[in-house]
């Protein structure tokens, strides 16, 4: 059995070191963290078996160029089957496997009347490849009002993704302001049950 690293975009992952991320066999992200100084230096020289990625409201700045540089090896889809968006901007569509929100929505729906955001599908669909028996959550701070969105500038944020402060979902300083479908008390039930479904699965958060 091996280890994994599921990296989420949160500002608990500032926490995060070089020495924690070596512990760990594998790598995997969610939706497009920022590569900044600090995301790029944890990452360094090693490969991200999984990149779960809304290929809806994708990030332009992940090119096939930056796919080869952070040695991705495999890209699911967390949107519906449908979209295609993430996709058709990329030239080598062989990275692509899957998309998992058809498959684990009703799972989630019926089981903890839950909408479950991109890192909660990734979770889910680590823990059902049976290949790990260690996944270490980073950057996973579950949306809570009042609290900083992500371990990066707000200015930063993907561009697809700006309306969000014109909306006043995220505050121009950055914090959450709303209660989203990925409702944060559910979730913490979702990850609360996780220790006696999957007890040989050590599930920890950063």
């Amino acid at each position: 059995m091996k280890s994994i690293i599921l990296f989420g975009k949160g500002p608990s992952a500032l926490k995060c070191t070089s020495k924690v991320v070596e512990q760990h066999d594998d790598i995997a992200i969610v939706n497009y963290p920022v590569l900044n100084n600090f995301f790029s230096k944890l990452i360094l020289n090693r490969k991200i078996k999984y990149h779960f990625a809304n290929c809806g409201t994708f990030d332009e700045r992940y090119t096939d160029k930056i796919n080869n540089i952070l040695n991705i090896e495999n890209i699911i889809n967390t949107n519906n089957n449908k979209s295609t968006h993430y996709i058709n901007y990329l030239k080598n569509k062989e990275l692509f496997k899957c998309s998992i929100r058809e498959i684990y929505e009703p799972y989630f729906k019926n089981n903890f009347d839950l909408d479950p955001n991109s890192g909660i599908l990734a979770l889910q669909f680590l823990i059902d490849t049976g290949e790990y028996d260690n996944i270490l959550l980073v950057g996973f701070d579950n949306y809570k009002v009042g609290e900083q969105m992500y371990y990066h500038p707000i200015e930063k944020i993907n561009k697809k993704l700006r309306h969000v402060i014109s909306d006043n979902i995220v505050t121009k300083e950055g914090k959450f302001n709303i209660v989203s479908g990925h409702n944060p008390e559910k979730t913490e039930i979702y990850l609360s049950s996780l220790k006696n479904k999957y007890p040989n699965i050590k599930i920890e958060r950063l």
